[in-house]
């Protein structure tokens, strides 16, 4: 069976998603100007306050954005239990057969796997970041006790930061465009395959080509780490063009 193609179920819970998500990098960013206002050469998740303020905002975007899917699920159920089991199979052959250009898009199992899939990649997928991210801060605790003061002042620490930065990034990333192709096989979307390799491919090359670039803001150096620039565009700006996106070509997704 199908729902009604005016009913936005899984494009509302990716976009309500990216939001919570651009308001965590927003919080962020803000702890990060209001704890971290001396220059120093570490970088900034090894200042204690700071690290554990991004921690408790991590957890709670996940207890957010695991609250939204839940929610979105019990909805679908909701719309689904209307109908008597055994009438879902016939009543889906009706609606294919006079709907027409108003049927929806996917049926109503189709968008609940999609529904479980990224469920499982912004809920799943992101604890297992926030462990990585802990691990490799422990890393570079190490990495950087076992240097002299000489080698972090000549940029061997900078450069061994920037090139295993992008590793933390990896896993969280690829599973968001496994997402996206996912739902690009669900609808036969060419754009949505092409685009994840694209920007999985974009990721790829800055993480094995580029080095940190430094800027100044608001008086202080801030380095920048290309790959954390894509992934976190990507799962922000991405994800609400995602949303908007099926929104817009899709019926009832």
């Amino acid at each position: 069976m199908y729902i009604s193609s005016k009913k936005h179920i899984l494009s509302n819970a990716i976009m309500s998603t990216a939001v919570v998500k651009i308001l965590a990098t927003l919080l962020e960013g803000g702890l990060r100007l209001l704890f971290k206002s001396n220059p120093s050469i570490s970088p900034d998740m090894l200042d204690g306050m700071l690290w554990y303020s991004q921690l408790a905002v991590s957890f709670l975007q996940i207890v957010m954005i695991a609250l939204i899917f839940f929610l979105t699920y019990k909805r679908l159920l909701y719309y689904v239990n209307l109908i008597d089991k055994e009438d879902r199979t016939e009543l889906g052959d009706l609606q294919r057969e006079f709907l027409g250009e108003n049927l929806a898009s996917l049926s109503v199992s189709s968008i609940s796997r999609l529904l479980q899939l990224w469920a499982v990649i912004f809920v799943g997928a992101e604890l297992i970041y926030t462990f990585t991210s802990i691990m490799y801060r422990r890393f570079i605790e190490i990495l950087l006790g076992s240097m002299n003061l000489d080698s972090l002042n000549n940029g061997s620490f900078v450069m061994m930061y920037n090139m295993t930065h992008g590793f933390k990034y990896l896993e969280i990333l690829s599973a968001i465009l496994l997402g996206v192709v996912m739902t690009g096989i669900f609808l036969n979307d060419r754009l949505l395959k092409i685009s994840s390799i694209g920007i999985l491919s974009i990721f790829l090359a800055c993480f094995a080509v580029l080095q940190m670039q430094t800027v100044f803001f608001m008086g202080r150096e801030v380095g920048i780490v290309w790959t954390s620039i894509i992934f976190h565009a990507t799962e922000t700006i991405g994800l609400l063009v995602l949303a908007l996106y099926l929104s817009k070509k899709y019926k009832g997704m």
